[in-house]
């Protein structure tokens, strides 16, 4: 079989990174939000019932939301740091993308958002009785996805 006619196998969903500005910051255990919707308007045409046109509206994007296991890395709770203490300006100009990886480490798509910033970061549940992970999880708003 010609190489273009052969089947891709499709990508595993487990080995994933958030690059924020140009600098890979952590890899997550969940990214959820990776998601664009657009309004559609309905016009009815007049004296044929059976005829409606559909009309693009605005487009939106749903909040990335990142679930990790606590570790020693600073750079994500610096920038949430950032947003409460109003060291950001007056818009935030952060870019980052969601960038998924082969089994060696090679890049095979790219989530890119602009205009980012933390809206909501919790904690880990505790409990001494527990063996799982510490995990905290991450909310990013955004103005924009674009997927390569």
């Amino acid at each position: 079989m010609p190489e273009s006619q052969r089947m891709i196998d499709p990508y595993g969903a487990h080995y994933f990174a958030l690059e924020l500005n140009g600098t890979e910051v952590a890899h997550f255990q969940e990214c959820s939000g990776l998601k664009t919707t657009a309004t559609v308007f309905e016009i009815e045409e007049g004296g044929m019932n059976g005829m409606t046109h559909k009309r693009p509206g605005q487009s939106k994007w749903e909040n990335i939301v990142l679930r990790y296991a606590t570790n020693a890395s600073q750079p994500l709770l610096a920038w949430r740091d950032e947003f409460l203490q109003d060291r950001f300006g007056s818009r935030p100009m952060n870019s980052g993308a969601i960038i998924i990886y082969d089994n060696d480490h090679r890049e095979i798509r790219r989530y890119s958002f602009t205009k980012a910033w933390p809206v909501s970061w919790e904690g880990p549940q505790l409990n001494s009785g527990s063996s799982e992970l510490a995990v905290e999880t991450l909310e990013i708003a955004h103005e924009g996805l674009l997927i390569r």
